[in-house]
């Protein structure tokens, strides 16, 4: 009994040592993405033991599947009940936002919005206001086959859109069943069609929530893109049916396409399908200017939490500049400022070092409630019809009108 007292005395101490009585230190639930806890030696669990030891705060960390992630949230947050912070694809903040189901924490993010690359902070804005702070980024470059593009006569990788359609055409040979590029179809291809757009001056919808996806910049990105397969014949078939990331990955992987834009996470995919495969990466070749699509996950916290100043701590703990050291041990790419210095790329893995030397040119999807559905419905659409031979200014025009209704839509 006397022992336990003087527990109980000292962990009292340690407590009201960090500012805190024991009766305001808070638990916190936390749903993260299971990819980030693997194993009981994650690397998060040890930034959330700092961050208890720190602050005296309890975290519950508890990992979801991806692709349950969001239906769970929208679920146990509409109930009352859920996690008091959350990890969210970036995809997901706008509707969540949108459904009131998030914290807004505008005024708590102000005085640190420097330490975020503006990209993956956009990422976490909707209507204006900010939900959700970024924990990791991730955006799309040019995976080349080396010797592919060494037969072609081919010096080094394209880093325009000249040479980039070039170099696809080079490497194209029907007698080998060989293509210049491989491509998704439906949902895969207009993702990867996106960071074009922007590149060519287009814009998909501005911040007042009016699309421009009709207008000729986007257009004629669509446009050179669809030709590759429509006329040139530079990707492989494949491209119709193309719906997920193997199937985009596969004829790189097989070694009959030369060059596919793709993310991080095709790595180790790469590895794993062909662990001869010799490949680089570049990044995106430029058009009128820079860009690049991003994805990631955010971190927000529940609205109506009890425990909302500890939950904005947490966030805040683990996206702020610990984040470049907590990102680099699974490989991933922080989404702090900092991270983007030259000291901290050189420390990244070498085929990851070109994602993050164009950070800078990363830019968010549109952050607007029915974004899913226009991203998997009405540009999957346009994008499926365009490389089934559809005029690109038909097919834009039409997405136009669909996603201006869905936007209108109360």
């Amino acid at each position: 009994m006397r022992s336990n007292l003087k527990i109980g005395a000292a962990i009292s101490a340690v407590v009201l040592g960090l500012g805190l009585s024991p009766a305001l230190a808070d638990n916190i639930v936390m749903w993260v993405n299971a990819p980030l806890v693997p194993g009981p030696n994650a690397p998060i669990y040890e930034e959330i033991k700092a961050f208890e030891a720190k602050t005296g705060h309890k975290v519950e960390l508890q990992a979801v599947p991806h692709m349950e992630m969001e239906r769970n949230l929208f679920v146990a947050l509409s109930g009352g009940a859920g996690p008091d912070v959350m990890a969210l694809d970036i995809a997901w903040v706008a509707g969540l936002a949108d459904a009131g189901l998030l914290a807004d924490i505008t005024d708590k993010t102000k005085p640190i919005a420097e330490q975020y690359q503006p990209g993956p902070l956009a990422s976490g804005r909707f209507q204006e206001k900010q939900y959700a702070l970024p924990l990791y980024t991730n955006n799309v470059a040019l995976f080349v086959n080396d010797r592919m593009l060494a037969d072609a006569g081919i010096a080094k990788a394209p880093s325009n859109w000249k040479e980039f359609r070039d170099a696809a055409i080079a490497m194209t040979n029907k007698e080998k069943d060989t293509y210049g590029a491989s491509f998704g179809g439906s949902r895969m291809g207009a993702f990867q069609l996106y960071s074009f757009i922007w590149q060519n001056g287009g814009e998909i919808i501005d911040e007042k929530g009016v699309p421009h996806v009709a207008e000729a910049p986007t257009v004629e990105a669509v446009d050179f893109l669809a030709k590759l397969y429509t006329q040139s014949q530079a990707m492989p078939k494949s491209v119709l049916t193309a719906g997920n990331w193997d199937e985009v990955h596969a004829p790189f992987i097989q070694e009959r396409a030369g060059m596919v834009v793709t993310g991080d996470w095709a790595l180790a995919a790469l590895a794993k399908g062909n662990p001869n495969l010799k490949f680089s990466v570049h990044p995106l070749p430029v058009g009128v200017k820079p860009a690049t699509v991003i994805g990631g996950y955010n971190l927000a916290a529940k609205a109506g939490s009890k425990s909302p100043d500890a939950s904005f701590a947490l966030i805040e703990w683990l996206t702020g500049p610990r984040s470049v050291e907590l990102m680099r041990k699974y490989e991933r790419l922080s989404a702090a400022a900092s991270a983007t210095t030259p000291e901290a790329i050189a420390a990244l893995p070498k085929q990851l070092q070109p994602f993050m030397a164009q950070a800078d040119a990363g830019r968010a999807r549109p952050v607007v409630a029915p974004w899913s559905e226009i991203h998997a419905s009405v540009f999957a659409n346009a994008w499926d019809s365009v490389i089934r031979g559809k005029p690109a200014q038909a097919a834009m025009t039409e997405a136009n009108t669909a996603i201006k209704g869905l936007l209108e839509k109360k």
